[in-house]
């Protein structure tokens, strides 16, 4: 029952998006004393189970007309269309707000533990948590802020701050991408050895999701090896794929909230222009890869009476999108890195496994030739399996890098048209102006 009503609160939250990017992060939160406060401070879902709005914003999973576009606060406008200067000096990008709020109660929560001390396996577990929170929140500062692997060769050297304490300093240590990625690596495996198989909510983060986020760490970072191993745990740790062909169709969200598939449930914040059915549908050259085998076409996506196409299939089962990790988010990393590693058939039968629970009966598979044709299918698969997840954003940075699977994005407003080729430096977005003034 606890786990139904912290999820309710998590979709309550969501529905008014509006009104949660109004609150402002409490910077005078005392040190915890116990364990039962730490504990109540981790399960703040509100603040901690949250993704990023702008990967989804700035991605190709929809498409915004010019009623949308302009219906947009000019900050989301800017980011959609790939402004090379889109903010203000007193822009709040809440994006980076966010996600240091999460970095400052996870570094509470670790100094509260440090003064109570080591009181067993509980201290341990919240240990764990903190750090888990705090890796999710420096990675996904590190796909919109820092440079990915297309702009390897640009010499950015892009620099953000890192807090490994709660003090309050005018001037904040920077650190670059591989620092802030050593941060990353140190404080998953940690948390990987000292959460509990499986947790007791699924707002709550356990070993399994430390290994989840581990594999899509690790494939972003191109570390392919290491990214198959902490998939290939994530799905020895358990969880099942649905089999979608026991999903309605007629439903109005046809994908069930609590599902098997989910290891760690989050939300990505401001969502409710994505789903208006008058202006923002679903991108053309997405629908046109679902085959009419394919399940997830009829049960991801819904046909409005004004013809457009919205996205219905959210894993929160509801207009809030979800922006956690999943068991079919492990296969799909899975396939790719033992592709990528020159072991087509184990990339094959991970790839085979997932598609016979999403395609009609009598489909017969797929069939790997070489390194190259296994690869296209795969992140084909991966874009169909995985739609407004925000993980788009990240996939583009990473593959742009390979001449082969480059793609330039283009959008069009008010007469005007606006590419994003795939080594613009505009993949790296802009520290926000108001942060820059305490550097």
């Amino acid at each position: 029952m606890k786990q139904y009503l912290i999820v309710s609160i998590i979709v309550i939250a969501l529905a008014g998006c509006e009104s949660y990017l109004d609150v402002k992060p409490n910077k005078a939160i005392d040190t915890p004393e116990s364990l039962e406060s730490v504990e109540a401070l981790l399960d703040n879902s509100e603040s901690l189970n949250y993704f990023p709005t702008l990967s989804v914003v700035q991605g190709d999973d929809f498409f915004a007309d010019e009623t949308a576009i302009s219906s947009m606060e000019l900050l989301h406008q800017n980011f959609y269309l790939w402004s090379p200067n889109p903010l203000q000096p007193d822009d709040l990008v809440f994006d980076w707000r966010d996600c240091y709020n999460q970095v400052q109660i996870a570094n509470i929560a670790l100094e509260g533990l440090e003064s109570i001390g080591d009181v067993g396996s509980k201290s341990k577990e919240l240990e764990g948590t903190a750090l888990f929170y705090r890796a999710h929140a420096y990675f996904n500062l590190s796909t919109l802020f820092l440079e990915g692997p297309n702009l390897e060769e640009s010499g950015l050297n892009i620099r953000i701050p890192v807090r490994n304490s709660t003090a309050m300093v005018l001037k904040p240590e920077l650190a670059d991408r591989e620092e802030i990625r050593d941060l990353i690596r140190n404080d998953l495996i940690q948390a990987a050895e000292l959460l509990p198989e499986r947790p007791a909510y699924l707002s709550r983060p356990s070993k399994q999701a430390a290994f989840a986020l581990m594999a899509r760490v690790y494939l972003d970072w191109e570390e392919y090896g290491p990214a198959k191993e902490a998939a290939e745990e994530t799905i020895r740790l358990g969880g099942e794929l649905m089999n979608f062909k026991e999903l309605k169709p007629s439903a109005t969200y046809p994908i069930p909230s609590f599902n098997s598939e989910i290891i760690w449930l989050a939300r990505i914040g401001g969502t409710s222009y994505f789903s208006s059915q008058s202006a923002f549908q679903m991108a053309a050259e997405l629908l046109d890869l679902y085959s009419e085998d394919d399940l997830r076409k009829a049960l991801f996506f819904v046909t409005r009476p004004s013809g457009f196409v919205n996205f219905r299939g959210s894993y929160l089962s509801g207009r809030p999108l979800f922006g956690g990790l999943s068991i079919n988010e492990a296969y799909l990393i899975y396939a790719e890195a033992s592709v990528r590693s020159g072991q087509l058939e184990e990339g094959s039968e991970a790839i085979n496994f997932l598609l016979r629970n999403r395609m009609k009966s009598g489909w017969e598979g797929i069939d790997f030739a070489d390194e190259f044709q296994a690869l296209q299918l795969i992140l084909e698969e991966r874009r169909k399996e995985l739609p407004f997840r925000g993980l788009r954003w990240s996939d583009l940075r990473r593959l742009n890098k390979d001449e082969r699977f480059q793609v330039t994005l283009s959008r069009e407003f008010d007469g005007n048209r606006y590419d994003l080729t795939p080594d613009s430096e505009k993949y790296v977005l802009p520290i926000p102006a108001r942060e820059l003034s305490f550097y």
